[in-house]
């Protein structure tokens, strides 16, 4: 399983590298593209863990079966379950530590990847999607026009709606720029600059220009730029638990973030369900098969499960079943099939 990680990272890892090397221009050059990669590293090992743990048991118990151990292991009376848990508990340890780094790397290297590669790209230096970033904080609709990674926003666009069932426009606000001071996390806030204050109350409205305004507020860069950058399934299980309960205190569509967290949770389960198929399929259809034609069919099942996953994944979005179903039906039919071959090798 060892070799198998070291082998698929190492693979993904050369990929990587070729396709950011399309994309050097501007301020990215070859050392930013090494660091990419560098720091691409630990989302690498915590995506490959399922197929190393499904190629290394296979090629691992290969090997066993084509020394005839296992039919020597098997006449001394040890069951098939008891060498599957033999072939099991390695995983359980690569499962931890992908649990490790998944929870307390990964997400800060993710960030660190993403800020570096798009600050060298951008001649602005900021990180906005096409058409401006949206976000909301309980009554409040913001827009901003560019967002920039070193705590400067421009464009920004407030919209104030009343509590109650129509949610009627209260007040708007419009500013130019917004720079933010960090006071080493007590009171810090955002200065907005050039700033028109509309407030409307039925038919009237009424607007008043202030040169700079202090906004209080609890969104940071670090979390623009981790809203805008991070992908969910790139986010820790903690981080992806805190966005679930605010975007459904905000009444807001989670769905997302959803499909995201039952990804990571359920991961320890389809390591181990990958490695209970290649159980089963050394004690049945692959017992005379070479270690090559082993290494190949654990290759293809873990191609089938990722198509699968990402099959269901976008599906759940589309349909509205819950994510968690989506996450788990690759994995239910891996110990199925599991389950059937290792009862028909008995």
């Amino acid at each position: 399983m060892s070799i198998a990680v070291f082998g698929i990272v190492g693979m993904l890892a050369i990929f990587t590298f070729i396709e950011q090397m399309e994309d050097v221009s501007n301020n990215y050059k070859l050392v930013n593209v090494g660091q990419f990669v560098l720091y691409s590293l630990p989302r690498m090992f915590h995506g490959a863990i399922p197929f190393s743990a499904l190629i290394g048991c296979i090629a691992g118990l290969g090997l066993l079966a084509n020394s005839s151990e296992l039919t020597v292991m098997r006449s001394a009376g040890v069951s098939t379950w008891a060498i599957s848990w033999g072939a099991i508990k390695p995983a359980l340890v690569l499962v931890g530590l992908g649990l490790f780094v998944g929870e307390y790397i990964l997400p800060d290297f993710e960030r660190i990847a993403r800020n570096d590669r798009t600050r060298a790209m951008s001649d602005e230096n900021e990180i906005t999607p096409e058409f401006g970033f949206w976000y909301r904080e309980g009554n409040i609709y913001m827009h901003f026009d560019e967002v920039g990674q070193s705590g400067l926003l421009e464009g920004i666009s407030h919209f104030y709606f009343r509590d109650g069932k129509h949610r009627e426009l209260a007040k708007t606000m419009f500013a130019e720029r917004a720079v933010f001071h960090d006071m080493d996390g007590e009171d810090d806030y955002w200065l907005l600059e050039k700033v028109i204050v509309t407030e409307i109350n039925g038919d009237n409205s009424v607007s008043e220009k202030i040169t700079s305004l202090q906004w209080h507020t609890n969104l940071t860069p670090e979390i623009l730029s981790s809203e805008i950058l991070v992908q969910p399934d790139r986010m820790s299980i903690r981080e992806l638990g805190y966005k679930i309960d605010y975007l459904r205190g905000e009444g807001l569509n989670s769905s997302k973030f959803e499909l995201g967290f039952w990804r990571k949770v359920l991961q320890p389960f389809a390591t181990v369900g990958l490695v209970f198929v290649a159980i089963s399929f050394v004690f049945g259809p692959l017992r005379e098969a070479t270690t090559g034609m082993r290494v190949v069919t654990g290759l293809v099942i873990g191609i089938i499960f990722k198509f699968v996953q990402d099959l269901l994944s976008p599906a759940s979005l589309v349909f509205g079943f819950p994510p968690a179903i989506a996450s788990l039906i690759p994995i239910v039919v891996c110990f199925l099939v599991g389950y059937m071959l290792m009862r028909r090798a008995n």
